[in-house]
Protein backbone atom coordinates (compact mmCIF):
# COMPACT_ATOMS: atom_id res chain seq x y z
CA UNK A 1 0.00 0.00 0.00
CA UNK A 2 1.46 3.36 -1.05
CA UNK A 3 1.10 6.12 1.53
CA UNK A 4 0.69 9.73 0.48
CA UNK A 5 0.64 11.35 3.93
CA UNK A 6 1.03 10.68 7.64
CA UNK A 7 -1.19 13.18 9.43
CA UNK A 8 -1.81 14.42 12.94
CA UNK A 9 1.40 13.18 14.56
CA UNK A 10 4.57 14.69 16.00
CA UNK A 11 7.27 14.42 13.35
CA UNK A 12 10.77 13.96 14.82
CA UNK A 13 13.11 15.84 12.49
CA UNK A 14 16.86 16.50 12.85
CA UNK A 15 15.89 19.95 14.12
CA UNK A 16 13.53 18.58 16.75
CA UNK A 17 9.92 17.41 17.00
CA UNK A 18 7.20 19.23 15.06
CA UNK A 19 3.44 18.83 15.25
CA UNK A 20 2.92 18.44 11.56
CA UNK A 21 1.96 16.17 8.69
CA UNK A 22 4.42 14.21 6.59
CA UNK A 23 3.69 14.51 2.87
CA UNK A 24 5.04 11.75 0.62
CA UNK A 25 5.42 11.56 -3.13
CA UNK A 26 6.99 8.79 -5.21
CA UNK A 27 8.74 7.22 -2.23
CA UNK A 28 10.32 10.47 -1.04
CA UNK A 29 9.34 13.00 1.59
CA UNK A 30 7.88 15.93 -0.31
CA UNK A 31 7.19 18.19 2.64
CA UNK A 32 6.76 18.44 6.38
CA UNK A 33 3.66 20.54 6.59
CA UNK A 34 -0.09 20.45 5.97
CA UNK A 35 -1.17 17.52 3.83
CA UNK A 36 -3.67 18.07 1.01
CA UNK A 37 -7.23 17.50 2.13
CA UNK A 38 -8.52 13.95 1.80
CA UNK A 39 -5.70 12.25 -0.11
CA UNK A 40 -5.81 8.52 -0.69
CA UNK A 41 -3.42 6.42 1.38
CA UNK A 42 -3.36 8.54 4.54
CA UNK A 43 -2.24 7.25 7.96
CA UNK A 44 -3.66 8.95 11.04
CA UNK A 45 -0.82 9.36 13.56
CA UNK A 46 -2.75 11.35 16.17
CA UNK A 47 -1.12 10.89 19.56
CA UNK A 48 1.94 9.25 17.98
CA UNK A 49 5.50 10.16 17.15
CA UNK A 50 6.59 9.88 13.54
CA UNK A 51 10.22 8.80 13.64
CA UNK A 52 12.77 8.12 10.89
CA UNK A 53 13.05 4.44 10.03
CA UNK A 54 15.72 2.80 12.13
CA UNK A 55 19.23 2.28 10.74
CA UNK A 56 20.98 -0.66 12.39
CA UNK A 57 24.72 -0.11 11.81
CA UNK A 58 25.92 -3.51 13.07
CA UNK A 59 24.41 -6.80 11.94
CA UNK A 60 25.48 -10.23 10.71
CA UNK A 61 22.45 -11.28 8.70
CA UNK A 62 23.80 -12.87 5.53
CA UNK A 63 23.04 -16.41 6.74
CA UNK A 64 19.30 -15.69 6.34
CA UNK A 65 18.72 -12.13 5.11
CA UNK A 66 15.04 -12.71 4.29
CA UNK A 67 14.14 -13.68 7.87
CA UNK A 68 16.43 -11.16 9.54
CA UNK A 69 15.18 -8.21 7.49
CA UNK A 70 11.52 -9.13 8.00
CA UNK A 71 12.15 -9.11 11.76
CA UNK A 72 13.95 -5.78 11.43
CA UNK A 73 10.97 -4.28 9.63
CA UNK A 74 8.54 -5.44 12.31
CA UNK A 75 10.71 -3.65 14.86
CA UNK A 76 10.87 -0.38 12.93
CA UNK A 77 14.31 -0.80 11.33
CA UNK A 78 14.18 0.02 7.63
CA UNK A 79 17.91 -0.02 6.88
CA UNK A 80 20.42 -2.63 8.05
CA UNK A 81 24.17 -2.57 7.51
CA UNK A 82 25.61 -6.08 7.57
CA UNK A 83 29.14 -7.36 7.86
CA UNK A 84 30.23 -9.96 5.36
CA UNK A 85 31.58 -13.37 6.42
CA UNK A 86 34.25 -14.80 4.10
CA UNK A 87 34.29 -18.54 3.56
CA UNK A 88 37.40 -20.66 3.87
CA UNK A 89 39.72 -19.81 0.98
CA UNK A 90 37.58 -16.87 -0.18
CA UNK A 91 39.15 -13.43 -0.36
CA UNK A 92 37.60 -10.59 1.57
CA UNK A 93 36.79 -8.70 -1.64
CA UNK A 94 35.29 -11.76 -3.32
CA UNK A 95 33.06 -12.28 -0.30
CA UNK A 96 31.80 -8.71 -0.51
CA UNK A 97 30.98 -9.11 -4.19
CA UNK A 98 29.27 -12.46 -3.58
CA UNK A 99 27.23 -11.05 -0.69
CA UNK A 100 26.06 -8.13 -2.82
CA UNK A 101 24.91 -10.54 -5.52
CA UNK A 102 23.13 -12.75 -2.98
CA UNK A 103 21.15 -9.81 -1.62
CA UNK A 104 19.63 -9.24 -5.05
CA UNK A 105 17.86 -12.61 -4.83
CA UNK A 106 17.33 -12.93 -1.08
CA UNK A 107 13.86 -11.39 -0.81
CA UNK A 108 14.99 -8.76 1.67
CA UNK A 109 12.26 -6.81 3.44
CA UNK A 110 14.25 -3.61 4.00
CA UNK A 111 17.23 -1.86 2.43
CA UNK A 112 20.59 -3.47 3.24
CA UNK A 113 24.13 -2.13 2.90
CA UNK A 114 27.37 -4.03 3.44
CA UNK A 115 30.58 -3.61 5.42
CA UNK A 116 33.56 -5.69 4.31
CA UNK A 117 34.91 -7.89 7.10
CA UNK A 118 38.68 -8.33 6.85
CA UNK A 119 39.50 -11.95 7.63
CA UNK A 120 42.90 -11.89 5.88
CA UNK A 121 44.40 -8.57 6.96
CA UNK A 122 47.96 -9.34 5.87
CA UNK A 123 47.03 -9.71 2.21
CA UNK A 124 44.57 -6.86 1.67
CA UNK A 125 45.87 -4.23 -0.76
CA UNK A 126 45.00 -0.60 -1.38
CA UNK A 127 43.46 -1.72 -4.67
CA UNK A 128 41.24 -4.17 -2.78
CA UNK A 129 39.98 -1.37 -0.52
CA UNK A 130 39.28 0.88 -3.50
CA UNK A 131 37.35 -1.97 -5.13
CA UNK A 132 35.37 -2.53 -1.93
CA UNK A 133 34.38 1.12 -1.92
CA UNK A 134 33.39 0.92 -5.58
CA UNK A 135 31.17 -2.04 -4.71
CA UNK A 136 29.30 0.16 -2.25
CA UNK A 137 30.92 -0.83 1.05
CA UNK A 138 30.97 1.94 3.61
CA UNK A 139 33.47 0.35 5.97
CA UNK A 140 35.93 -2.42 6.59
CA UNK A 141 36.00 -4.33 9.86
CA UNK A 142 39.23 -5.31 11.58
CA UNK A 143 39.48 -7.76 14.49
CA UNK A 144 42.02 -7.40 17.30
CA UNK A 145 40.95 -10.78 18.66
CA UNK A 146 40.19 -14.31 17.41
CA UNK A 147 43.67 -15.64 16.61
CA UNK A 148 42.09 -19.11 16.79
CA UNK A 149 40.04 -18.17 13.71
CA UNK A 150 43.06 -16.76 11.89
CA UNK A 151 41.54 -13.29 11.47
CA UNK A 152 43.37 -11.24 14.12
CA UNK A 153 45.09 -8.09 12.91
CA UNK A 154 48.49 -7.06 14.27
CA UNK A 155 49.25 -3.56 15.57
CA UNK A 156 51.45 -2.81 12.60
CA UNK A 157 48.89 -4.02 10.09
CA UNK A 158 46.14 -2.07 11.86
CA UNK A 159 48.04 1.15 11.21
CA UNK A 160 48.77 0.18 7.60
CA UNK A 161 45.13 -0.65 6.85
CA UNK A 162 43.97 2.56 8.49
CA UNK A 163 46.40 4.54 6.34
CA UNK A 164 45.03 2.84 3.20
CA UNK A 165 41.37 3.14 4.20
CA UNK A 166 41.32 6.93 4.34
CA UNK A 167 42.19 7.52 0.66
CA UNK A 168 39.70 4.79 -0.28
CA UNK A 169 36.93 6.65 1.55
CA UNK A 170 36.28 3.81 3.98
CA UNK A 171 35.48 3.93 7.68
CA UNK A 172 37.53 1.47 9.75
CA UNK A 173 35.34 -0.47 12.17
CA UNK A 174 37.30 -2.32 14.85
CA UNK A 175 36.45 -5.16 17.23
CA UNK A 176 38.35 -4.08 20.34
CA UNK A 177 39.48 -6.98 22.51
CA UNK A 178 43.17 -7.65 23.15
CA UNK A 179 43.77 -11.28 22.26
CA UNK A 180 46.92 -11.67 24.40
CA UNK A 181 44.98 -10.80 27.56
CA UNK A 182 42.22 -13.27 26.71
CA UNK A 183 44.66 -16.05 25.83
CA UNK A 184 46.66 -15.62 29.03
CA UNK A 185 43.52 -15.77 31.16
CA UNK A 186 42.18 -18.79 29.29
CA UNK A 187 45.48 -20.64 29.74
CA UNK A 188 45.55 -20.03 33.49
CA UNK A 189 41.83 -20.24 34.35
CA UNK A 190 41.11 -22.77 37.08
CA UNK A 191 38.52 -25.44 36.22
CA UNK A 192 35.15 -24.61 37.74
CA UNK A 193 32.28 -26.78 38.89
CA UNK A 194 29.92 -28.32 36.31
CA UNK A 195 27.97 -25.65 34.47
CA UNK A 196 30.45 -22.86 35.23
CA UNK A 197 31.90 -22.75 31.70
CA UNK A 198 29.89 -19.73 30.50
CA UNK A 199 31.01 -17.76 33.55
CA UNK A 200 34.63 -18.67 32.84
CA UNK A 201 34.14 -17.76 29.16
CA UNK A 202 32.99 -14.29 30.24
CA UNK A 203 35.62 -13.82 32.95
CA UNK A 204 38.46 -14.53 30.53
CA UNK A 205 37.29 -11.57 28.44
CA UNK A 206 37.52 -8.82 31.09
CA UNK A 207 37.03 -5.06 30.68
CA UNK A 208 40.80 -4.58 30.56
CA UNK A 209 40.99 -6.53 27.28
CA UNK A 210 38.61 -4.02 25.68
CA UNK A 211 40.21 -0.93 27.17
CA UNK A 212 43.73 -1.79 26.05
CA UNK A 213 42.51 -2.50 22.52
CA UNK A 214 40.59 0.79 22.37
CA UNK A 215 43.74 2.67 23.34
CA UNK A 216 45.66 1.00 20.47
CA UNK A 217 42.97 1.87 17.95
CA UNK A 218 42.69 5.48 19.03
CA UNK A 219 46.46 5.86 18.79
CA UNK A 220 46.49 4.36 15.29
CA UNK A 221 43.63 6.63 14.22
CA UNK A 222 45.49 9.67 15.52
CA UNK A 223 48.65 8.66 13.64
CA UNK A 224 46.91 7.92 10.34
CA UNK A 225 43.98 10.33 10.35
CA UNK A 226 41.59 7.46 9.65
CA UNK A 227 37.93 7.61 10.58
CA UNK A 228 37.39 4.79 13.05
CA UNK A 229 34.24 3.19 14.35
CA UNK A 230 34.53 1.33 17.65
CA UNK A 231 31.97 -1.45 17.61
CA UNK A 232 30.04 -2.74 20.64
CA UNK A 233 31.87 -0.87 23.40
CA UNK A 234 30.86 -2.29 26.78
CA UNK A 235 32.92 -0.64 29.52
CA UNK A 236 33.05 2.62 31.42
CA UNK A 237 36.80 2.91 30.94
CA UNK A 238 36.59 2.50 27.15
CA UNK A 239 34.15 5.41 26.97
CA UNK A 240 36.51 7.51 29.06
CA UNK A 241 39.30 6.80 26.58
CA UNK A 242 37.03 8.03 23.77
CA UNK A 243 36.24 11.21 25.69
CA UNK A 244 39.94 11.85 26.34
CA UNK A 245 40.91 11.26 22.72
CA UNK A 246 38.27 13.65 21.44
CA UNK A 247 39.25 16.39 23.87
CA UNK A 248 43.01 16.11 23.24
CA UNK A 249 43.35 16.04 19.46
CA UNK A 250 40.03 14.92 18.08
CA UNK A 251 40.33 11.92 15.79
CA UNK A 252 37.29 11.10 13.70
CA UNK A 253 35.90 8.42 15.98
CA UNK A 254 32.43 6.94 16.35
CA UNK A 255 31.57 4.90 19.43
CA UNK A 256 28.85 2.26 19.26
CA UNK A 257 27.01 0.39 21.98
CA UNK A 258 24.73 -2.59 21.44
CA UNK A 259 21.32 -3.20 22.90
CA UNK A 260 22.29 -6.21 24.99
CA UNK A 261 25.07 -4.29 26.77
CA UNK A 262 22.53 -1.63 27.73
CA UNK A 263 19.85 -3.99 29.04
CA UNK A 264 21.42 -7.26 30.23
CA UNK A 265 24.07 -7.68 32.94
CA UNK A 266 26.61 -10.35 33.81
CA UNK A 267 24.42 -11.95 36.48
CA UNK A 268 22.94 -13.90 33.57
CA UNK A 269 26.10 -16.02 33.63
CA UNK A 270 25.08 -17.42 36.99
CA UNK A 271 21.83 -18.83 35.63
CA UNK A 272 21.18 -22.36 34.45
CA UNK A 273 20.68 -21.05 30.89
CA UNK A 274 23.84 -18.93 30.99
CA UNK A 275 25.11 -20.04 27.59
CA UNK A 276 22.16 -18.35 25.90
CA UNK A 277 23.68 -15.01 26.89
CA UNK A 278 27.24 -15.53 25.69
CA UNK A 279 28.48 -12.74 23.46
CA UNK A 280 31.84 -11.07 22.72
CA UNK A 281 32.53 -8.82 24.49
CA UNK A 282 30.50 -10.39 27.31
CA UNK A 283 27.76 -8.80 29.35
CA UNK A 284 29.11 -6.50 32.04
CA UNK A 285 28.22 -5.44 35.56
CA UNK A 286 25.68 -2.80 36.47
CA UNK A 287 28.45 -0.20 36.88
CA UNK A 288 29.31 -0.44 33.21
CA UNK A 289 25.67 -0.40 32.14
CA UNK A 290 25.10 2.87 33.97
CA UNK A 291 28.21 4.32 32.33
CA UNK A 292 26.91 3.33 28.89
CA UNK A 293 23.62 5.10 29.49
CA UNK A 294 25.53 8.18 30.64
CA UNK A 295 27.53 7.91 27.40
CA UNK A 296 24.31 7.97 25.40
CA UNK A 297 23.12 11.06 27.23
CA UNK A 298 26.36 13.04 26.82
CA UNK A 299 26.89 11.93 23.19
CA UNK A 300 30.11 10.03 23.82
CA UNK A 301 28.27 7.14 22.20
CA UNK A 302 27.23 7.91 18.64
CA UNK A 303 25.10 4.92 17.69
CA UNK A 304 23.13 1.95 19.00
CA UNK A 305 23.39 -1.29 17.04
CA UNK A 306 22.10 -4.79 17.59
CA UNK A 307 25.15 -6.90 16.60
CA UNK A 308 22.46 -9.28 15.37
CA UNK A 309 23.93 -12.74 14.77
CA UNK A 310 21.77 -14.87 12.54
CA UNK A 311 23.98 -17.85 13.41
CA UNK A 312 26.12 -18.23 16.54
CA UNK A 313 29.89 -18.72 16.46
CA UNK A 314 31.59 -21.68 18.13
CA UNK A 315 34.48 -20.83 20.44
CA UNK A 316 37.67 -22.83 20.65
CA UNK A 317 37.82 -25.42 23.41
CA UNK A 318 38.12 -23.63 26.76
CA UNK A 319 40.78 -25.39 28.83
CA UNK A 320 39.13 -24.67 32.18
CA UNK A 321 35.90 -26.41 31.20
CA UNK A 322 36.91 -28.70 28.34
CA UNK A 323 34.04 -27.49 26.17
CA UNK A 324 33.36 -25.21 23.23
CA UNK A 325 30.58 -22.63 23.48
CA UNK A 326 28.28 -20.92 21.04
CA UNK A 327 28.18 -17.14 21.31
CA UNK A 328 26.38 -14.25 19.64
CA UNK A 329 22.91 -12.79 20.17
CA UNK A 330 20.04 -12.07 17.80
CA UNK A 331 18.30 -8.73 18.18
CA UNK A 332 17.72 -6.83 14.95
CA UNK A 333 13.95 -6.79 15.49
CA UNK A 334 13.80 -5.81 19.18
CA UNK A 335 16.56 -3.15 18.95
CA UNK A 336 14.40 -0.10 18.29
CA UNK A 337 11.37 -1.10 20.45
CA UNK A 338 13.73 -1.78 23.37
CA UNK A 339 15.48 1.56 22.98
CA UNK A 340 12.22 3.48 22.62
CA UNK A 341 10.82 1.82 25.74
CA UNK A 342 13.91 2.32 27.87
CA UNK A 343 14.13 5.96 26.78
CA UNK A 344 10.97 6.62 28.77
CA UNK A 345 12.58 5.25 31.92
CA UNK A 346 16.02 6.75 31.35
CA UNK A 347 14.86 10.21 30.33
CA UNK A 348 16.06 10.22 26.74
CA UNK A 349 13.99 12.27 24.32
CA UNK A 350 12.54 10.96 21.08
CA UNK A 351 14.97 13.25 19.26
CA UNK A 352 17.90 11.57 21.04
CA UNK A 353 16.58 8.11 20.15
CA UNK A 354 16.19 9.15 16.51
CA UNK A 355 19.78 10.35 16.39
CA UNK A 356 21.22 7.22 18.03
CA UNK A 357 19.12 4.66 16.18
CA UNK A 358 18.82 6.29 12.76
CA UNK A 359 20.49 9.62 12.00
CA UNK A 360 23.97 9.01 13.42
CA UNK A 361 24.38 5.53 11.88
CA UNK A 362 23.31 6.93 8.50
CA UNK A 363 25.77 9.81 8.84
CA UNK A 364 28.65 7.59 9.93
CA UNK A 365 28.40 5.36 6.88
CA UNK A 366 27.49 7.77 4.11
CA UNK A 367 23.74 7.18 3.82
CA UNK A 368 22.55 10.53 5.21
CA UNK A 369 20.30 12.36 4.36
CA UNK A 370 18.76 9.72 2.11
CA UNK A 371 18.40 7.56 5.21
CA UNK A 372 18.15 8.31 8.91
CA UNK A 373 16.12 11.50 8.80
CA UNK A 374 12.71 12.90 8.00
CA UNK A 375 13.57 15.75 5.64
CA UNK A 376 12.27 16.89 2.26
CA UNK A 377 14.02 14.75 -0.35
CA UNK A 378 14.85 11.89 2.04
CA UNK A 379 13.48 8.40 1.49
CA UNK A 380 10.07 8.15 3.10
CA UNK A 381 11.18 5.58 5.69
CA UNK A 382 9.12 6.22 8.80
CA UNK A 383 7.94 4.62 12.04
CA UNK A 384 4.65 5.57 13.68
CA UNK A 385 5.22 5.04 17.40
CA UNK A 386 2.44 5.23 19.97
CA UNK A 387 3.99 6.08 23.38
CA UNK A 388 0.76 5.15 25.15
CA UNK A 389 0.71 1.64 23.70
CA UNK A 390 2.23 -1.54 25.08
CA UNK A 391 4.34 -4.31 23.57
CA UNK A 392 5.37 -7.75 24.80
CA UNK A 393 8.32 -9.11 22.84
CA UNK A 394 7.77 -12.62 21.48
CA UNK A 395 10.11 -15.58 21.85
CA UNK A 396 10.91 -15.63 18.13
CA UNK A 397 12.66 -12.24 18.00
CA UNK A 398 9.85 -10.87 15.81
CA UNK A 399 10.35 -13.76 13.40
CA UNK A 400 14.09 -13.65 12.77
CA UNK A 401 14.32 -17.45 12.53
CA UNK A 402 16.71 -17.90 15.45
CA UNK A 403 13.80 -19.03 17.68
CA UNK A 404 15.36 -18.14 21.04
CA UNK A 405 15.26 -14.44 21.79
CA UNK A 406 16.93 -13.35 25.03
CA UNK A 407 14.31 -10.57 25.17
CA UNK A 408 11.32 -12.95 25.09
CA UNK A 409 8.42 -11.86 27.27
CA UNK A 410 9.85 -8.42 28.01
CA UNK A 411 7.05 -5.86 28.49
CA UNK A 412 7.78 -2.55 26.79
CA UNK A 413 6.43 0.97 26.98
CA UNK A 414 4.96 2.05 23.65
CA UNK A 415 3.97 0.27 20.46
CA UNK A 416 4.98 0.56 16.83
CA UNK A 417 1.76 1.05 14.87
CA UNK A 418 3.14 1.22 11.34
CA UNK A 419 6.38 1.21 9.36
CA UNK A 420 6.97 2.73 5.92
CA UNK A 421 9.79 1.91 3.52
CA UNK A 422 10.13 4.50 0.75
CA UNK A 423 6.50 5.47 1.21
CA UNK A 424 5.11 1.93 1.17
CA UNK A 425 3.39 0.49 4.22
CA UNK A 426 5.38 -2.65 5.12
CA UNK A 427 4.30 -3.19 8.75
CA UNK A 428 0.93 -2.66 10.40
CA UNK A 429 0.53 -3.42 14.12
CA UNK A 430 3.83 -5.35 14.13
CA UNK A 431 2.74 -7.62 11.26
CA UNK A 432 4.68 -7.54 8.01
CA UNK A 433 2.34 -6.54 5.18
CA UNK A 434 4.82 -5.40 2.54
CA UNK A 435 5.50 -6.86 -0.84
CA UNK A 436 8.17 -9.51 -0.97
CA UNK A 437 10.85 -8.38 -1.62
CA UNK A 438 10.44 -4.76 -0.51
CA UNK A 439 14.10 -3.91 0.06
CA UNK A 440 17.11 -3.21 -2.14
CA UNK A 441 20.89 -3.23 -1.85
CA UNK A 442 22.08 0.10 -0.50
CA UNK A 443 25.46 1.28 -1.74
CA UNK A 444 27.19 3.90 0.39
Amino acid sequence: MNISAVVGGTVVTPGGPLRSDLVIREGKIEAIGPAPAGPDGTIDATGCYVLPGGVDPHTHLMAAPHLATAAAARGGTTTALSFTSPRAGESDLACLQRSRAELANAGIAIDVGLHAAIYDPDHVTAADLAAARSAGAAAIKIFLAYPELGIMCSDRRLRELMAMAGPAGLVVAVHCEKAAVIQALEDTAAPGPPGSGPRIFADTRPPEAEVEAVERVLAAASLTGATCYLVHLSTAEALQRVRSARSAAPPAVHAEVCTHHLLLDDRRYGQTDAERYLVCPPLRSERHIEALWAGLADQTISTVGSDHCQTRTLSGRLAASGHTYAYGLAGIGPRLPLLLSEAVTRGLTMAQVARLAAENPARAFGHYPRKGALLPGSDADAVIFDPAGETVLPADGLGDGTSDSVYAGRALHGRIRAVLLRGTLIVSETEFVGADPAGTYLAA
